[in-house]
Protein backbone atom coordinates (compact mmCIF):
# COMPACT_ATOMS: atom_id res chain seq x y z
CA UNK A 1 0.00 0.00 0.00
CA UNK A 2 1.38 3.41 -1.00
CA UNK A 3 2.09 5.78 1.88
CA UNK A 4 0.05 8.98 1.85
CA UNK A 5 2.13 12.15 2.35
CA UNK A 6 0.43 15.44 3.27
CA UNK A 7 1.62 18.48 1.30
CA UNK A 8 1.06 20.87 4.22
CA UNK A 9 3.03 18.73 6.67
CA UNK A 10 5.78 20.37 8.72
CA UNK A 11 8.06 17.71 10.33
CA UNK A 12 7.72 18.63 13.99
CA UNK A 13 7.56 16.25 16.95
CA UNK A 14 8.40 13.06 15.07
CA UNK A 15 9.30 10.16 17.31
CA UNK A 16 12.86 9.24 16.48
CA UNK A 17 13.80 5.89 15.06
CA UNK A 18 15.43 3.56 17.57
CA UNK A 19 15.89 -0.14 18.04
CA UNK A 20 12.88 -0.34 20.32
CA UNK A 21 10.46 1.39 17.89
CA UNK A 22 11.83 0.17 14.55
CA UNK A 23 9.21 -2.58 14.16
CA UNK A 24 6.40 -0.11 14.92
CA UNK A 25 7.67 2.56 12.51
CA UNK A 26 8.31 0.16 9.65
CA UNK A 27 4.83 -1.31 9.82
CA UNK A 28 2.95 1.91 10.72
CA UNK A 29 4.36 5.30 9.74
CA UNK A 30 1.55 7.07 11.56
CA UNK A 31 2.85 5.75 14.88
CA UNK A 32 5.81 8.14 14.59
CA UNK A 33 3.55 11.23 14.72
CA UNK A 34 0.16 10.20 16.05
CA UNK A 35 -0.91 13.77 16.83
CA UNK A 36 -0.71 14.57 13.12
CA UNK A 37 -2.29 11.30 12.00
CA UNK A 38 -5.21 11.44 14.46
CA UNK A 39 -6.63 14.99 14.82
CA UNK A 40 -7.57 15.87 18.39
CA UNK A 41 -5.52 13.06 19.89
CA UNK A 42 -4.21 13.61 23.43
CA UNK A 43 -1.27 11.43 24.31
CA UNK A 44 -1.20 9.93 27.80
CA UNK A 45 0.88 11.63 30.49
CA UNK A 46 4.17 9.82 30.89
CA UNK A 47 4.28 7.73 34.05
CA UNK A 48 7.66 8.33 35.67
CA UNK A 49 7.02 6.25 38.79
CA UNK A 50 8.97 3.10 39.57
CA UNK A 51 5.72 1.11 39.33
CA UNK A 52 5.79 1.64 35.58
CA UNK A 53 7.26 -1.46 33.89
CA UNK A 54 9.33 0.55 31.40
CA UNK A 55 10.81 2.73 34.14
CA UNK A 56 11.57 -0.30 36.25
CA UNK A 57 13.31 -1.89 33.28
CA UNK A 58 15.39 1.26 32.75
CA UNK A 59 16.38 1.22 36.41
CA UNK A 60 17.42 -2.44 36.18
CA UNK A 61 19.46 -1.79 33.05
CA UNK A 62 21.25 1.07 34.83
CA UNK A 63 21.89 -1.16 37.84
CA UNK A 64 23.36 -3.93 35.65
CA UNK A 65 25.49 -1.39 33.81
CA UNK A 66 26.87 -0.04 37.08
CA UNK A 67 27.67 -3.42 38.64
CA UNK A 68 29.14 -4.97 35.48
CA UNK A 69 32.51 -3.38 36.30
CA UNK A 70 32.76 -5.53 39.44
CA UNK A 71 34.89 -8.66 39.47
CA UNK A 72 33.16 -12.06 39.20
CA UNK A 73 33.80 -12.63 42.91
CA UNK A 74 32.28 -9.26 43.79
CA UNK A 75 29.26 -9.92 41.58
CA UNK A 76 28.64 -13.22 43.36
CA UNK A 77 28.93 -11.44 46.71
CA UNK A 78 26.45 -8.80 45.60
CA UNK A 79 24.06 -11.51 44.40
CA UNK A 80 24.33 -13.12 47.84
CA UNK A 81 23.46 -9.78 49.49
CA UNK A 82 20.43 -9.32 47.20
CA UNK A 83 19.23 -12.84 48.00
CA UNK A 84 19.56 -12.11 51.74
CA UNK A 85 17.39 -8.99 51.46
CA UNK A 86 14.85 -10.72 49.23
CA UNK A 87 14.49 -13.61 51.69
CA UNK A 88 14.03 -11.17 54.57
CA UNK A 89 11.36 -9.16 52.72
CA UNK A 90 9.38 -12.31 51.87
CA UNK A 91 8.77 -13.13 55.54
CA UNK A 92 5.94 -10.64 56.00
CA UNK A 93 4.19 -7.77 54.24
CA UNK A 94 6.63 -5.22 55.61
CA UNK A 95 6.52 -1.52 54.97
CA UNK A 96 9.93 -0.54 53.63
CA UNK A 97 12.07 2.57 53.94
CA UNK A 98 15.25 2.92 51.87
CA UNK A 99 17.88 5.37 53.11
CA UNK A 100 15.55 5.83 56.06
CA UNK A 101 15.85 9.10 57.98
CA UNK A 102 15.63 8.96 61.75
CA UNK A 103 16.81 10.86 64.81
CA UNK A 104 18.51 10.24 68.12
CA UNK A 105 15.20 11.23 69.74
CA UNK A 106 16.40 10.53 73.29
CA UNK A 107 19.51 12.79 73.08
CA UNK A 108 19.66 16.49 73.87
CA UNK A 109 20.32 17.63 70.28
CA UNK A 110 18.20 14.91 68.57
CA UNK A 111 20.90 14.30 65.93
CA UNK A 112 19.86 12.96 62.54
CA UNK A 113 20.75 9.44 61.50
CA UNK A 114 20.02 7.18 58.53
CA UNK A 115 19.75 3.45 57.88
CA UNK A 116 20.15 1.69 54.55
CA UNK A 117 16.91 -0.31 54.79
CA UNK A 118 14.16 -0.47 57.42
CA UNK A 119 11.42 -3.12 57.22
CA UNK A 120 8.61 -2.88 59.73
CA UNK A 121 5.08 -3.70 60.79
CA UNK A 122 3.37 -2.90 64.09
CA UNK A 123 5.03 -5.76 66.02
CA UNK A 124 8.27 -6.44 64.12
CA UNK A 125 11.14 -4.36 62.77
CA UNK A 126 14.34 -5.14 60.87
CA UNK A 127 17.14 -2.69 60.15
CA UNK A 128 19.73 -3.50 57.48
CA UNK A 129 23.18 -1.95 57.41
CA UNK A 130 25.19 -2.52 54.23
CA UNK A 131 28.95 -2.78 54.61
CA UNK A 132 31.15 -3.11 51.54
CA UNK A 133 34.57 -3.27 53.17
CA UNK A 134 36.58 -6.46 53.57
CA UNK A 135 37.34 -6.07 57.30
CA UNK A 136 34.75 -8.14 59.18
CA UNK A 137 32.18 -6.11 61.13
CA UNK A 138 30.91 -7.94 64.22
CA UNK A 139 27.25 -7.65 65.21
CA UNK A 140 27.70 -8.62 68.87
CA UNK A 141 27.57 -5.64 71.25
CA UNK A 142 27.80 -3.30 68.27
CA UNK A 143 27.02 0.21 69.54
CA UNK A 144 26.25 1.56 66.07
CA UNK A 145 23.62 -1.14 65.56
CA UNK A 146 22.06 -0.42 68.96
CA UNK A 147 21.86 3.24 68.00
CA UNK A 148 20.04 2.35 64.78
CA UNK A 149 17.73 0.03 66.69
CA UNK A 150 16.75 2.67 69.23
CA UNK A 151 16.36 5.40 66.59
CA UNK A 152 13.82 3.46 64.52
CA UNK A 153 12.17 1.43 67.29
CA UNK A 154 9.14 3.80 67.46
CA UNK A 155 8.10 2.59 63.98
CA UNK A 156 7.03 -0.73 65.52
CA UNK A 157 5.32 0.22 68.81
CA UNK A 158 4.18 -3.35 69.59
CA UNK A 159 7.58 -4.99 68.94
CA UNK A 160 9.46 -6.58 71.84
CA UNK A 161 12.82 -5.81 70.26
CA UNK A 162 14.67 -4.94 67.07
CA UNK A 163 16.45 -7.16 64.54
CA UNK A 164 19.53 -5.47 63.08
CA UNK A 165 21.38 -7.03 60.14
CA UNK A 166 24.89 -6.57 58.80
CA UNK A 167 25.02 -7.36 55.08
CA UNK A 168 28.71 -7.40 54.15
CA UNK A 169 29.07 -9.41 50.94
CA UNK A 170 32.77 -8.86 50.26
CA UNK A 171 33.68 -10.26 53.68
CA UNK A 172 31.19 -13.15 53.34
CA UNK A 173 29.41 -11.75 56.38
CA UNK A 174 25.62 -11.90 56.53
CA UNK A 175 24.73 -11.74 60.21
CA UNK A 176 22.07 -10.32 62.49
CA UNK A 177 21.52 -9.50 66.15
CA UNK A 178 18.36 -9.04 68.20
CA UNK A 179 18.20 -6.29 70.81
CA UNK A 180 15.39 -6.56 73.32
CA UNK A 181 13.42 -3.56 74.50
CA UNK A 182 15.23 -3.74 77.87
CA UNK A 183 18.66 -3.83 76.22
CA UNK A 184 17.82 -0.80 74.11
CA UNK A 185 16.52 1.05 77.17
CA UNK A 186 19.82 0.41 78.97
CA UNK A 187 21.64 1.77 75.92
CA UNK A 188 19.35 4.81 75.95
CA UNK A 189 20.22 5.55 79.59
CA UNK A 190 23.96 5.03 79.00
CA UNK A 191 24.15 7.28 75.95
CA UNK A 192 21.85 9.93 77.46
CA UNK A 193 24.10 10.10 80.54
CA UNK A 194 27.21 10.47 78.36
CA UNK A 195 25.46 13.13 76.28
CA UNK A 196 24.48 15.10 79.39
CA UNK A 197 28.05 14.99 80.73
CA UNK A 198 29.54 16.07 77.39
CA UNK A 199 27.06 18.95 77.06
CA UNK A 200 28.07 20.04 80.57
CA UNK A 201 31.72 20.25 79.48
CA UNK A 202 33.20 16.91 80.57
CA UNK A 203 36.56 16.04 78.96
CA UNK A 204 37.06 12.72 80.73
CA UNK A 205 39.41 10.32 78.92
CA UNK A 206 38.55 6.61 78.79
CA UNK A 207 40.15 4.94 75.76
CA UNK A 208 38.69 1.62 74.57
CA UNK A 209 39.58 -0.60 71.64
CA UNK A 210 36.29 -0.09 69.77
CA UNK A 211 35.56 3.47 70.83
CA UNK A 212 38.93 4.85 69.76
CA UNK A 213 39.21 3.02 66.45
CA UNK A 214 38.42 6.05 64.26
CA UNK A 215 39.27 8.82 66.70
CA UNK A 216 41.62 11.37 65.04
CA UNK A 217 43.58 11.65 68.31
CA UNK A 218 44.37 7.91 68.33
CA UNK A 219 48.00 7.37 67.17
CA UNK A 220 47.02 3.96 65.78
CA UNK A 221 43.52 4.86 64.56
CA UNK A 222 42.20 4.01 61.11
CA UNK A 223 41.02 7.51 60.22
CA UNK A 224 42.82 10.77 59.48
CA UNK A 225 45.20 11.95 62.20
CA UNK A 226 44.91 15.16 64.19
CA UNK A 227 47.86 17.45 64.93
CA UNK A 228 48.01 16.34 68.59
CA UNK A 229 47.54 12.84 69.97
CA UNK A 230 45.50 11.63 72.93
CA UNK A 231 47.71 11.91 76.06
CA UNK A 232 46.15 8.83 77.68
CA UNK A 233 46.64 6.71 74.57
CA UNK A 234 50.24 7.91 74.32
CA UNK A 235 50.91 6.97 77.93
CA UNK A 236 49.48 3.49 77.31
CA UNK A 237 51.23 2.90 74.01
CA UNK A 238 54.52 4.55 74.90
CA UNK A 239 55.04 4.39 78.70
CA UNK A 240 58.03 6.35 80.02
CA UNK A 241 61.27 4.40 80.32
CA UNK A 242 62.26 3.37 83.82
CA UNK A 243 65.87 3.80 84.95
CA UNK A 244 66.55 0.32 86.38
CA UNK A 245 69.79 1.47 88.03
CA UNK A 246 68.00 4.15 90.04
CA UNK A 247 65.47 1.56 91.23
CA UNK A 248 68.24 -0.79 92.40
CA UNK A 249 70.00 2.09 94.18
CA UNK A 250 66.92 3.08 96.17
CA UNK A 251 67.32 2.39 99.92
CA UNK A 252 65.04 -0.22 101.45
CA UNK A 253 62.26 1.13 103.64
Amino acid sequence: MRAEVREDYVPVGIERFSASVAEKHVSCHASAHLELAIPGLQLPVEDRTIANAANKGTMMHKFMEDVSVLSPKELLGLAQAIEYIATLRKKRRFKMLVEARGTGWWLSQTPNTSADVVLYVQDEIHIVDYKFGKILVEVDDNTQLKYYGLSFFPLAPKAKGVHVHIVQPFADNMDSVYFTRDELDEFRKETAAADAAIQAGSTKFNPTEKGCLFCPANPHGRGDKATHMCPVMLSILYPPKVDEDSILDEPNN
